[in-house]
């Protein structure tokens, strides 16, 4: 799911890997969904292709120049990737640790803002259907077998769980109750 900052900015982080695209909020985001600037998402595909020709982890030697280039470029992009966000985003740069960027002024490209908010929107309606769906979110165990439902709190269960077992076994037949000492 997408993360935002303490804030509220929506963040994106930047790095290479092999998702065809360096950008990442609440999962990969394809350059065709993140509506870029022609300019920016064909530079980010360059330094992803440098990337992948040079410094890739499996090969054998790299030359640091090529590792202090490319953290250079990363950069600049990631500082171009925040301006056309706008200040709505904060930039998360994942090369020689994690450098933050974040603009101050709306975004020079708003169809890009708009499209990676979009995506946090839905993302975030997902996860809230997904609570619904699953017992409004509280967490439990369920038994397939018995049809019961055993809840961390203790004090809750189905009408056809009356209770937990004592520990030390089970008068159901469904074998011993793990304990915490095991």
């Amino acid at each position: 799911m997408t993360e935002r900052s303490q804030d509220g900015r929506l963040i994106v982080r930047v790095f290479p890997d092999f998702a065809g695209t360096v950008l990442w909020a609440g999962g990969a985001v394809g350059y065709e969904e993140a509506h870029l600037s022609r300019e920016l998402e064909e530079d980010f595909q360059a330094w992803e292709s440098f990337h992948r020709s040079r410094l890739d982890p499996d090969r054998p030697n790299h030359a640091s120049q090529d590792e202090r280039d490319f953290a250079l470029v990363g950069r600049a992009l990631a500082e171009r990737l925040s301006q056309e966000l706008g200040r709505g985003v904060e930039v998360h740069l994942i090369v020689e640790g994690c450098q933050l960027f974040r603009s101050v002024d709306p975004p020079v490209n708003p169809r890009a803002a708009k499209a990676l908010h979009g995506r946090a929107e839905w993302q975030a309606a997902q996860a809230r259907a997904l609570v619904e769906k699953v017992d409004d979110g509280r967490w439990h165990a369920y038994n397939p077998v018995s049809g019961r439902r055993f809840h961390p709190d203790r004090t809750r269960s189905d009408e056809n769980a009356p209770g937990l077992p004592a520990v030390g076994g089970s008068t159901t037949g469904e074998g011993p109750v793990a304990r915490g000492d095991a």
